[in-house]
């Protein structure tokens, strides 16, 4: 029997991803079953399971893959020197969030409030998404340093106060789309900077 490819493989492996994010957004985490992805996904169980041994499993790799594709989209944002000022780079972080969650057919930051569910039960998952947080957050923080050494910010300002602020914000777009969908990153954008933070 032919070895399947590395990129067939990886292929194979986003359909399926693909497929349980359909089926995530469309019954939630729990009612879904792996018949259910298997359906969607087009390929047989034994090419499922071949890639996911269960649902936790498929719950989990779908939640890093999301949060790697994330990462690399925000995190040259939050470190590139220079930085746009604080309303300009929530604008650009939600804007990236809404390229990256908006997709054919499901939308991941309706998928991401059913995450947030998971991890009070299960710690894996708690786990992984707080990492994922923790260290986005530091690089907010280096953000806020660099602000108050441009006078974009107070000097007194507590960095890792702002840094928690400043994700709670990113976060809430995020429920607010979800919930809401009525909200744009261009909104918030505009709402930061008639609030006048940053504009010191």
């Amino acid at each position: 029997m032919p070895k399947i490819s590395d990129e067939r493989r990886l292929a194979r492996r986003q359909q399926i991803l693909d497929a349980a994010w359909r089926c995530f957004a469309r019954e939630g985490l729990h009612v879904t079953t792996m018949d259910d992805i298997i359906r969607a996904s087009g390929l047989s169980a034994g090419a499922v399971y071949g890639y996911f041994r269960n649902k936790d499993d498929l719950i989990l790799a779908a939640l890093t893959t999301s949060l790697a594709g994330l990462r690399e989209r925000l995190v040259p944002l939050v470190t590139t020197r220079p930085l746009p000022a604080p309303a300009e780079l929530v604008g650009a972080v939600l804007g990236e969030i809404a390229a990256f969650t908006e997709r054919e057919g499901f939308d991941l930051k309706r998928i991401a409030l059913l995450g947030w569910s998971e991890s009070q039960r299960n710690e894996t998952v708690r786990g992984t998404m707080a990492g994922f947080y923790r260290a986005f957050r530091e690089q907010l923080a280096a953000a806020t340093i660099v602000w108050k050494q441009e006078g974009k910010l107070p000097a007194t300002l507590d960095e890792q106060a702002a840094a928690k602020a400043l994700l709670a914000l990113i976060l809430g777009y995020v429920v607010e789309a979800a919930v809401l969908d009525d909200v744009t990153p261009e909104d918030i954008r505009r709402g930061v900077a008639q609030l006048g933070i940053g504009s010191a």
